[in-house]
């Protein structure tokens, strides 16, 4: 099988010509805006180097800011490990994740990805997380939940280390807690930009509703196919299911960290 390329946008956007984007995507003008206007990178175009790379560049000419991603940077992501409690020691952010202790020093570089729904946005029903196990079934039980991924490499290769709202224990933050969870997700962000000496930070998804993805017979589920690659279409689903079938059901906030670190890998290569 022939390695998958992923075309990303990479927002915000500046000064675009909105036609030339309409037609490098094969779309009416008036469905261009929301690819342009969206906050989160998504997937454009997925294929070969041969094919992925060119598209990349006629995007590039219209003024389209795109990342070319290899997938496999996207299946090498690790999956969320919801750490059960955090506090800031001396030396680093302290967690604990079932029965293991957990450190990243400060002086580590560090890759922060933060999800947070709008405000009045209600989750839909999840999965358990005490009977979710591991790999994608922790990504569907902490979906829509305020979220800080911090993401460490290591000589055993790149380390994740989940913040949730509804999952981690804030209770050793003392004075930096706040009055909800989310709250107390938020100080953690802030602690971490104060303390972390070289931290990167993604925040696009701040703010952005998690959207559904395809349910093949769902009743009602939209299939404009004018979407192209966007999140929750059979087409998307089909191109990372080409590239890991682990990867075909990813939920919306999985998808939008996994695409935040493999972007920031690729632009440090």
């Amino acid at each position: 099988m022939q390695r998958q390329m992923l075309v990303v946008s990479d927002p915000p956007q500046g000064k675009v010509d909105q036609q030339g984007v309409a037609e490098a995507l094969g779309l009416e003008v008036d469905d261009t805006s929301p690819k342009i206007r969206f906050a989160a990178p998504e997937v454009l175009r997925a294929g070969d180097a041969a094919r992925a790379i060119p598209f990349a560049h006629l995007l590039r000419d219209t003024g389209l800011r795109v990342v070319v991603v290899d997938g496999d940077q996207l299946a090498q992501v690790p999956w969320p490990r919801p750490i059960a409690s955090v506090t800031f020691g001396p030396a680093g952010l302290e967690g604990r994740f079932h029965d293991t202790d957990l450190l990243v020093r400060y002086d580590e570089p560090v890759f922060a990805v933060y999800c947070r729904p709008p405000v009045g946005y209600a989750r839909p029903s999840t999965p358990s997380l005490a009977a979710a196990g591991s790999g994608l079934a922790v990504a569907e039980a902490i979906d829509g939940m305020t979220i800080l991924d911090l993401y460490v490499d290591r000589p055993g290769g790149l380390e994740r280390v989940t913040i949730a709202d509804g999952v981690t224990d804030f209770s050793s933050l003392g004075a930096l807690r706040r009055a909800t969870a989310a709250e107390n997700v938020d100080a953690v962000f802030d602690e971490c930009r104060r303390r972390f000496a070289q931290m990167n930070v993604d925040a696009r998804l701040d703010g952005v509703r998690p959207r559904r993805r395809f349910v093949a017979g769902e009743a009602g589920f939209d299939m404009d196919l004018r979407k192209h690659y966007s999140f929750g279409t059979l087409l998307l689903r089909h191109a990372l299911d080409s590239i890991s079938p682990d990867l075909k059901d990813l939920t919306h906030y999985e998808y939008g960290s996994r695409l935040a670190c493999a972007i920031h890998s690729a632009n440090k290569s």
